[in-house]
């Protein structure tokens, strides 16, 4: 009796709890801001380097003219892949300078990833 008290007050879900950033086309960008920290994620595609967003534009989402959206970022490109290295604290022995300076701009700054028409995604902080 008491088992299915326990799943009565547990909600049925199936299928993702995340709201996944469409790919940027080519030749396009998008503007966002992270909103917490990244981790490694387990795909139907593979391993996938993970960031909360708050998506400020993007060119598939016409609705953020209304507003921003908060998100999820996964990507296997070399610039998350990149950035998840530079942020995770057991490479702090490197530069550790480097990383306060990047941490310091995940946390506060917006950022822009380019799609060049090549497929290949650059991620630079814009403010």
């Amino acid at each position: 009796m008491y088992l299915s008290l326990v799943y009565i007050m547990r909600p049925i879900e199936f299928g993702s709890d995340k709201i996944r950033m469409k790919q940027v086309p080519e030749g396009t960008e998008a503007v966002f801001s992270f909103n917490g920290n990244p981790e490694l994620v387990e795909t139907d595609f593979g391993e996938k380097y993970s960031f909360p967003i708050t998506l400020i534009s993007h060119p598939s989402y016409p609705l953020l003219e209304d507003g921003p959206i908060d998100m999820v970022w996964e990507s296997k490109s070399a610039c998350a892949k990149q950035l998840y290295i530079e942020l995770d604290l057991t490479n702090l022995g490197k530069d550790e300078k480097f990383y306060k300076i990047v941490k310091k701009a995940y946390d506060t700054s917006k950022w822009q990833l380019t799609r060049f028409d090549s497929g290949v995604y650059h991620l630079v902080v814009l403010e």
